[in-house]
């Protein structure tokens, strides 16, 4: 007989929670907001929305650190994402600010204003691919999109920076 989803939670909270504490290490505060009773909630959210289809004889333990596993993995993606985001705009500003690089801070304004006016999806698209330097695969993943479309919106952005480019001189 499969245990309750509850007994299951009893059983098994504190542990995962230290599995977690552990796991994310420095990163306790993951950013703000998100906390590591964040992510621990996220992890037995996902296993209530799972648990109807576990087989009655899965090993629910090894079954729950998985889970807490891919949370944790995807916590710090995000962080290391926004780090980057982070480390991105501020290069971008001293670049664009910068008295030093009056023609590299014209072809960053510029650029940063082309960008602007894409649709948001081949915006978000070519960001994620030459700003964060994510792969068709990845980018497709977190736009919930094929890596062929993900593809297709990066070109097609290219196509129009480009031809944006042309037109500015």
């Amino acid at each position: 007989m499969a245990p309750r989803f509850e007994d299951l939670i009893e059983q098994h909270h504190d542990e995962i929670f230290s599995y977690l504490w552990r796991f994310l290490g420095k990163q306790r505060w993951l950013d703000a907001g998100t906390g590591i009773e964040d992510v621990a909630q996220e992890v037995f959210l996902r296993a209530y929305r799972a648990f109807p289809a576990l087989r009655q004889d899965s090993n629910h333990r090894a079954w729950l650190y998985k889970i807490a596993t891919n949370c944790a993995l995807t916590q710090l993606r995000r962080l290391k994402r926004r780090q980057n985001e982070s480390r991105s705009l501020r290069e971008h500003a001293r670049c664009s600010n910068s008295s030093d690089h009056p023609i590299l801070a014209d072809k960053a304004s510029l650029l940063s204003s082309l960008l602007g006016e894409l649709p948001m999806k081949q915006r978000t698209c070519v960001t994620l691919r030459y700003f964060q330097d994510l792969d068709y695969a990845e980018i497709g993943a977190i736009l919930h999109c094929t890596e062929a479309s993900a593809r297709a919106n990066v070109y097609q952005a290219i196509r129009r920076l480009r031809s944006a480019l042309e037109g500015k001189r």
